[in-house]
């Protein structure tokens, strides 16, 4: 890690570069992120954060549609995006000798799309066809329902693609209205990793992108305070029960963090965790059950995941019950602890190896707490965390009742009730 320089800025336009040189590569990543995403949404323009990304790529003032999708791959790179609940990112890969011109078709398409009103209402029908395809998968639908079980009516519970509704309302003036407000020079973190050079990049951000100057839109605040339920939606033509619980946890610049990541790890953060364990290795129950913990600006969560047949869900929440009230009583062991700080600081030194890992991630932090974290400051806070912290985080978030339960497939015995799990709200 030692040949690894990183590098931050705020640009005279206002933009901000993070830039992460990474010697002997031959390829480098590059994005250019917004630091608004789907929670900042007006409750009447759900989506709009999303299908501007899509229109992004149909077309600037100098490349249609076409010839955006060419530009990179022509030189053996590769050009996407996505839409976050707290960012929005444009990203290119490529070859080292490449980086002017995908800093040139990053510029075009995130400063000057056309919003043609023809292109607009075409990608309408494509953005329903995605909405409709999120309906009919149920891993997407489940974690659209829950994230309103564990948000409420907060920005972070609503579907990052909006309605069908929503969507049909929007209109080529709106879109850039929004874009002109949202994709400030204080919104945009340009972020550079593998074969490059800060001032080279800085330069070249300089001398292409030109971010409109709208005034600014507020973001949203943090989410109400937490009361979990239960809600089983009821569908029988699917095949499994799926199901999903999760608790409030931290922000991402919160030092507890790190022991709510240990805790994670070991609870559901692999195949030696005690929820695969349990769930899958013992009983059986579930080819797949993981847990997972986000970090947001002003709020996390902490959340587990499964599927299993319809009429065996009582019995693996008994036993997802039974893992959270035996670390709450008693806690993991110390080989646990230290098998999960191991695991941690292989996924942060494995992801060096990674040009565009190491993107997402620096920008990411720049974003989320406007703070990078180097790598090695990231192993040494893991390998501090100590069983006791570990403790003390698991009494704090998995007591049982702490759980949101949201569950989407057939009722077997009838519906899912707080019989079967029981709820604080």
């Amino acid at each position: 890690m030692n040949d690894v320089v990183f590098r931050s800025s705020v640009l005279p336009s206002g933009i901000t570069l993070v830039t992460e040189a990474m010697p002997h590569r031959r390829t480098l990543a590059i994005g250019a992120w917004c630091r608004v995403g789907a929670r900042d949404e007006p409750v009447d323009r759900l989506g709009i954060t999303h299908f501007i990304e899509h229109m992004m790529f149909k077309g600037t003032e100098r490349r249609d549609a076409r010839a955006i999708a060419r530009s990179l791959e022509a030189l053996g790179g590769h050009l996407d995006a996505f839409t976050g609940r707290e960012q929005v990112c444009y990203y290119a890969r490529g070859l080292e000798e490449h980086l002017p011109e995908m800093v040139d078709v990053l510029a075009d398409i995130v400063c000057r799309s056309r919003f043609a009103d023809r292109d607009v209402e075409l990608e309408k029908s494509v953005v329903r066809e995605e909405i409709s395809s999120c309906e009919d998968n149920p891993e997407d639908k489940v974690a659209d329902l829950h994230a309103a079980q564990v948000w409420g009516a907060h920005g972070l519970g609503r579907p990052i693609l909006g309605t069908a509704e929503t969507v049909e309302a929007l209109t080529a003036d709106v879109l850039r209205e929004y874009f002109g407000r949202r994709y400030r020079a204080d919104h945009l973190v340009v972020a550079a990793t593998g074969a490059i050079e800060h001032e080279r990049v800085a330069a070249l951000v300089e001398r292409h992108f030109a971010p409109p100057a709208g005034p600014p839109l507020p973001l949203s605040g943090p989410p109400p305070a937490f009361a979990p339920t239960l809600r089983h939606e009821v569908r029988d033509d699917l095949q499994q029960l799926y199901l999903s619980l999760g608790t409030r946890g931290v922000p991402y610049g919160d030092p507890a963090r790190y022991a709510l990541a240990v805790l994670h790890t070991l609870l559901g953060g692999g195949m030696s965790s005690r929820l695969f364990q349990s769930v899958r290795e013992e009983a059986g129950l579930a080819y797949s059950v993981y847990s997972a913990a986000d970090f947001h600006r002003d709020a996390g969560q902490l959340s587990i995941h499964l599927a299993v047949s319809p009429d065996r869900g009582r019995v693996a929440l008994a036993r997802v019950r039974a893992e959270l009230e035996d670390l709450v009583a008693r806690g993991p062991s110390e080989e646990e602890v230290a098998a999960a700080r191991a695991q941690l600081k292989g996924s942060v030194l494995m992801a060096q190896e990674s040009v565009s890992s190491r993107m997402y991630q620096i920008a990411h932090e720049e974003i989320a707490a406007r703070r990078v974290v180097p790598p090695e400051e990231q192993v040494e806070r893991v390998l501090a965390v100590t069983r006791e912290q570990v403790v003390e985080a698991a009494r704090r978030f998995l007591p049982p009742q702490g759980f949101a339960l949201t569950a989407l497939g057939p009722a077997v015995d009838g519906p899912l009730e707080e019989a079967d799990w029981p709820v604080a709200g």
